[in-house]
This record gives structure tokens, sequence and C-alpha cells, in this order.
């Protein structure tokens, strides 16, 4: 069925100022008929019946005299399933040849095309590009959300880069316990109004993100301020769609200026954070691109952004993880939106009527959602999605995932994570730091955990200010024992802490007496959520030695 934009006939009165109550009509033109400004196909409708209310005159005397009143109408449902329009839209598959010594960056310098490239791929290493991993990866900087692209040892091989994810829309989150610079929220950038001063803003960002080895800042938030409870509305900019697409867009160009990007979410609809997950946002077509998608539809063609997130939950039904009509038809082919697209972290996934779980990845790949975030090893399948299942079975084309593993090939093309593999990128020197600021943690001992693991701290040598820096790899999260031995030549009255931090949080404080050299255990718990642990040390004072710290599983979360 199609779909339009449209202005109607009549007159058309034009206000400026510097804000609404005091702005005044400075022009206007009256349009004698209809005119289309544009067609679109019909897409993401809903398929529940409810009204909507509607502008209207009693008789044409009222209409004459500008007398309204409102009235209610049906809203438009879907005809045609996303399904249906998948099943009539599959990509053509490549021929897996197997590999022929093709390397990405052959495709880029134009000797060989995208196409070969990714013929080369198995149905494994197909399963395992459209996983990214984390949180935490240590395939790439400490303490960061996701690691995306080449996250196995033959991709990697092939020259698929490993790029690198980062919360997010106010700054870096560096989980690692490093430092780095607090953004106002997006709320308040979008009270300044100044789009110049917004992208100047970001592009500051996008060369502290070169800085720390990060390739996609998880920003800008840009759902609509629907309601003033809504728990996520401080990282979002406006109610008014046209306020927040060109916010969103200085944004993602300040970040682009300098080679980076940033990933518009959360795409879209994402309304409450109570019951995210599975809340459904039931919303007729027109609002949706008039009101919740028109942000993105900005950003996406002014800026050209080239990543995206899509939310938790569903719009009309439909997970937006899994949303043909939301990231194939409107995303791609009516935008021309050419980047990556992702999940939200831990995301369900699902087909229409279906119930939600975490390991449909199929149909994210059918919806052309590029990537699932995150997965603990994306080469293992250990979380157990059913991609190479999908594909055996025939529910999945061989076509549709490897246009996925396209989609990230090329993205992946255009980052600093590409320019490093070939050793083009340039350095970023930070002066004038104050005392005590430490750059990027670069690569961290990372120490595999069973169901316990002791870690030699014998040569350290520490001082007041000093932190040990190590990961853990966790088979199990939950509760963990943390036995910390260390001795003090110091008297008995001596009181010498020690912070123990995981992802950048105190965990427990060790306080030592002096031991008069006497080696001494004390033991904190740490409760450990995550499959990659990043773990400091820091030691306030001078006085101590350590020799060990061990780590006990002792029982999972309730």
């Amino acid at each position: 069925m199609p779909v339009g934009w449209v202005l109607e006939a009549g007159e058309y009165t034009i206000y400026a100022g510097g804000n609404v109550r005091d702005a005044y009509a400075v022009g206007s033109f009256t349009l004698d008929e209809l005119q289309i400004v544009e067609e679109c196909r019909s897409a993401l409708a809903p398929t529940t019946a409810f009204k909507r209310m509607k502008m209207t005159a009693a008789n044409e005397h009222a209409e004459a005299a500008g007398v309204y009143e409102v009235a209610m109408e049906e809203v438009p449902l879907r005809v045609v399933s996303p399904e249906e329009k998948r099943n009539a839209e599959l990509p053509e598959s490549c021929e897996i040849t197997g590999d022929r010594g093709i390397k990405l960056a052959d495709v880029k310098a134009g000797k060989a095309t995208l196409d070969e490239f990714v013929a080369q791929l198995t149905e494994e290493e197909l399963a395992s590009i459209v996983r990214g991993e984390g949180m935490g990866s240590p395939k790439v900087t400490a303490g960061t959300a996701a690691a995306f692209g080449g996250v196995t040892k033959s991709l990697l091989e092939k020259g698929i880069p490993c790029g690198c994810c980062d919360d997010g829309p106010s700054g870096m989150r560096l989980d690692s316990g490093m430092k780095a610079f607090s953004l106002p929220n997006g709320t308040l950038l979008a009270c300044t109004f100044n789009t110049q001063l917004n992208e100047e803003l970001y592009a500051f960002t996008a060369v502290e993100m070169i800085k720390n080895r990060v390739d996609i800042l998880l920003g800008p938030g840009m759902n609509i301020h629907r309601h003033p409870l809504n728990g996520r509305n401080f990282e979002y900019f406006s109610e008014d769609p046209l306020l927040t697409g060109k916010m969103a867009a200085a944004q993602v160009r300040g970040l682009k200026s300098a080679g980076m990007t940033g990933s518009l979410k959360h795409f879209c609809g994402n309304n409450q954070e109570t019951r995210r997950h599975t809340s459904n946002s039931i919303i007729s077509e027109r609002a949706l691109r008039e009101i919740y998608l028109k942000g993105f539809e900005i950003a996406v063609k002014e800026a050209k952004a080239d990543a995206v997130m899509t939310t938790y939950g569903p719009v009309n039904g439909i997970w937006t993880s899994s949303n043909y009509d939301l990231v194939t038809d409107i995303l791609r082919k009516q935008w021309g939106f050419e980047g990556v697209v992702m999940t939200d972290w831990w995301a369900y996934v699902c087909r229409e009527g279906d119930k939600p779980a975490k390991t449909d990845f199929a149909t994210m790949v059918k919806a052309q959602n590029d990537l699932y975030m995150v997965c603990p090893d994306s080469e293992k399948n250990e979380h157990g999605d059913n991609t190479v299942e999908s594909l055996h079975d025939g529910s999945l084309t061989l076509g549709e995932l490897q246009r996925c593993a396209k989609n990230i090939c090329r993205f992946m093309m255009n980052t600093h994570a590409f320019m490093r593999m070939q050793n083009e990128e340039d350095t970023i020197e930070i002066l004038g730091a104050e005392e005590g600021f430490e750059e990027c943690v670069g690569d961290l001992t990372y120490y595999k955990v069973d169901r316990e693991v002791v870690i030699d701290l014998s040569g350290h040598e520490i001082s007041k200010g000093t932190s040990i820096d190590f990961a853990l790899d966790l088979e199990q999260l939950g509760y963990y024992k943390a036995e910390l031995t260390a001795k003090s030549d110091l008297g008995e009255l001596a009181q010498i802490p020690v912070t123990l931090s995981f992802a950048g949080t105190p965990r427990g404080v060790y306080t030592f007496n002096g031991t008069n050299g006497q080696w001494v255990t004390q033991t904190r718990e740490a409760d450990l959520g995550m499959k990659y642990a990043i773990m400091r040390l820091y030691f306030p004072q001078n006085g101590i030695e350590v020799k060990q710290i061990k780590f006990i599983y002792d029982r999972p979360f309730e």
C-alpha cells in the first residue's frame, strides 16, 4: 500500500522568533491543491486496531471561520507482513569458495570485490562475524562494551580488524578505571540549540576515541521525550523530532570529522524503561514517520550516519532487533542507509508471534540487523544461537547471512581499526595532562578462572598511588572470595588500605595493619557479573608489599 508525505491545499503561515511564545508571522504561501512530496512503501504499520484524533470542522461556515473540533478515526492497519516482503526480496548468495588468499585490504584497494572476499568465509565464520563479543572483551580496549568484526583468528587472518564499541552519549565509559571526559547529557546539549557547538564538542570526543582505540561511540541517544517520567530522558534530546534530528546529525558529523562514528539509538520508540524488554509500543505509521522515526531519518540523511542500534522491546508487536520493516525497508531501502546495525546488549530476538529469546540470531539476520550484542565468545557459540542450524534447515538463506557480513566488512574498511591493521593510523599525544592522569590501559593479562585462580603479584613495586591492573576470564559468574596476601614492616598500629575495584567500581577495601614483616591474608567478597572482569588493586599509601591475590568461586547470583 503506498503512503507518502503530502502538503494539503490551503494557506501556510511561517512564524519565526527566539521561542514559541514570542514567534511572529513573517510570511505565508497558498497551495491550491494537494501536493505529493514523497511516495513511500507502507512499513511498520500496527496490527492492533485503535482510534486516533483528527481535526474536523462541523460545517463549511466553521471551516471558513477557522473553528475546528476533535473527531476520532480508525488507524490504518498493516496490509503486507514483513515476512511476505522478506520472502519476495531475498538477496542472491555467493557460492562459498574457501580461502583464495583475498584480504579485506584488497577490496579496499580495488583489487577484488566484496562479493569475492565474503565468498571465502565458511558457514562458521559467517556465524561468528554476526556475534559481537563482550562486555570487556580482551580483543579490544580493556573495559569497553564490545568487540566486533574480526572476532576470531580466522577472520583476523583474512584481514578483518576487530572493531571496538563503547558507551556512550555522555562520553566514553571505560570500565578499566581509566579516566575519560564526561560530557553534558543530551537534554542539556539540545538546550543550546547550537548545532555548530555540538559538532565541535564531538570532534574532540572523536580524537579521544582514537587515543583509546574505540571505533563506535554508543550514541547519540535520540528517542523522543514522550513522557516526563521516562527514565532515559536525560540521555535523549527533546520532545521535538526536528531538534532531535539536527542535534544528532551535528554530533555524528563531529565524530566523523576525525574518522570516528556514533551509533544512533534506540531505534525506535523506546519511550519507557519499565519493562523495556517486553513493553509493546503500539504506534500508527503516521505518528512513527512524523515523530518517532523523523529524528533518525534526519541524522541518516544529513550526517550520513553509518551505525544504528535497535531497542530492547517490540514496536507494533515485532521486536525491533528482528524487524524487517524497520531495519531493511525503512532504514536501508527508503532512507538509503549503508552502515551497520546492532542490537542493544543482550536483547530479545524473535519471529513475529513467537516467544522472545536471546538465541534466535537467524531472525535477526533476516531483518538485516547485522550484529548481536553481545556474546561471551564469538567463536564457540557457548550461548547456543541458531545461525548455522537455520542455514541447514533452510529457514535462513546463505545470501542473507553473507549480506550482513558484507555490511560489517564494508563498515570495517572505514575504521581506525582497519588503518591500524595497515599501519596507517595517526598517533595521538596528550599534552598538559594533570598529574596522575593515566593514558589508555594497554594489553592486560587475562587469567582464566574455572573455580579459582592464584595471581602472583610479587614482581610489583608498591608506592603511594600505585595500581595493579589485570583481568579475569570467568567460566562462572557470581560471588567470589578475593584473598589478598600482603605484608608490611611497619608497626602494628599502622593502617594501610588497599582498594579492589571491578569495572571501575570499588568492590572492597582491605585494611592491613603493620605486620612486622609477616605475610597476612585478608578476604573480601566480590560480585562479578561479566565474563571478562577488569580488576584493579589501588594502593593509596606506602609501606606495603603484596604476594598474591586468590579468587575462589563461592556461589551463584540468586
